[in-house]
């Protein structure tokens, strides 16, 4: 199989970067929030307000950026750091998806903070930015695995900014020990958001001006991306009924499924070589302890992709009875931060298949036993591959029909995308 061809482009003009480690990102990352490092109970962001007089009011304030200016690359050198190696590996010797998922969360931040250039900052002062991630909109993921002794290169830049919201587009390469180049395996696209010192609302960036032909290709793409976004949610099956040909589809299924003899439209069957989707699930529930807090001290992000991916690939590995391959990341979004201390509710579903190929939705509830309430935080789209032709899904209810067609929505889309990124 074909590793992916170069996508992101070196921004003209960029600086040579010392090699640097992800773990020198985090204390970069640390040194910029001035954030502290030790938990206690309590509002931690406490502390912060002083720097509100620090924030620009309008984007005029600020200078225009280039992309080369957020242009950043850091190593996980698994090829020497053995007990980094043991935390990234999986059992059968690959790379752990749901590790990269957090240093990508990470080195997207550290993006954002290096595109930002403030002339109210202090120096020896902490940045009066707090960088949130808002949703990852799309990741593709090499068929061929990761290695799991080869050093790991993290390399992007931002490619689309607005007044408070800005994309990070990243490549994940890993260097060939034969012919000792890097090829990458996979690509992927954050869409991060400014808020101010206390996190409680918006703040304004630099804008973005695209200098090569090149870079306002990506910035180009970047506003379709986002005009693309509103429109998704715009015909969101909670707000529009389903089209014309989807609700021939779920009809089809359901007259696939009725008991002709018994005459009743309550008798139903399930189809040889087919899974109802209620029996297609998998759940998890995890206290949130300080240990897996951000420096804004909530739950961090990636952390919680982690879980996600993790839980969503057993629940393929059960549905297919083999070991599947993470092909798509798409639609990760964060609808609420989740507090530390919270009981947080998995739940994985199943909701499309179509052949080698399974579609899983897995949401994030925060759990209040007080009151017996779930709160949703989080929505994970994933697309996996086994390694032969999976169980059909079938839905038995319209809930569970509506679920199914937002999977096989996700899952067009993300096969159109593919298709477009090969022409």
């Amino acid at each position: 199989m074909m590793v992916f061809q170069r996508q992101l482009i070196i921004p003209a003009g960029t600086p040579e970067n010392p090699v640097k480690t992800v773990s020198n990102l985090l204390e970069d990352f640390a040194k910029i929030v001035g954030a502290s490092n030790k938990y206690a109970a309590g509002n931690q962001q406490q502390g912060r307000e002083y720097l509100y007089k620090y924030l620009p009011a309008s984007q005029d304030e600020l200078p225009n950026r280039t992309m080369a200016d957020s242009y950043d690359t850091a190593i996980i050198p698994l090829s020497s750091d053995l007990a980094m190696r043991e935390k990234y590996m999986t059992f059968h010797n690959s790379v752990r998806i749901g590790r990269l998922l957090e240093d990508l969360d990470i080195f997207a931040v550290c993006l954002c903070y290096r595109h930002i250039k403030n002339p109210k900052q202090v120096e020896g002062l902490p940045s009066p930015y707090s960088i949130v991630t808002a949703l990852v909109d799309q990741i593709d993921i090499s068929e061929v695995p990761l290695r799991h002794n080869a050093d790991i290169r993290l390399r992007g830049h931002l490619t689309w900014v607005g007044k408070t919201s800005m994309e990070a587009t990243m490549e994940v390469d890993q260097k060939d020990p034969e012919l000792n180049e890097w090829q990458t395996f996979t690509k992927a696209r954050f869409v991060m958001v400014s808020r101010d010192p206390m996190n409680k609302g918006s703040a304004i960036v630099n804008r973005l001006v695209a200098e090569t032909d090149e870079e306002k290709n990506l910035f180009q793409k970047g506003e379709e991306n986002k005009q693309m976004r509103l429109r998704t949610q715009s015909q969101s099956l909670m707000r529009q009924p389903p089209s014309e040909s989807e609700r021939l589809v779920i009809h089809e299924q359901f007259l696939r499924t009725t008991d002709w003899k018994s005459m009743s439209f309550k008798s139903r069957i399930k189809p040889e070589n087919s899974v109802w989707m209620e029996d297609a699930k998998l759940k998890n529930m995890f206290i949130c302890q300080p240990e897996n807090r951000n420096r804004y001290n909530k739950i961090f992000g990636g952390f919680l992709m982690r879980l996600a991916v993790e839980l969503a690939w057993a629940n393929c590995y059960v549905y297919s009875k083999g070991l599947p391959i993470l092909s798509h990341v798409d639609d990760i979004i964060f609808r609420k931060p989740v507090e530390i201390g919270s009981l947080l509710y998995f739940s994985s579903q199943v909701v499309f298949t179509q052949g080698h190929y399974v579609m899983l939705r897995v949401s994030a509830e925060v759990v209040h036993p007080e009151s017996g309430t779930h709160d949703l935080t989080n929505v994970f789209h994933f697309t996996l591959r086994a390694d032969k032709p999976v169980p059909e899904v079938i839905p038995r209810s319209y809930q569970e029909a509506m679920l199914y067609l937002d999977g096989r929505r996700h899952f067009l889309d993300t096969e159109s995308s593919k298709s477009v990124a090969k022409l």
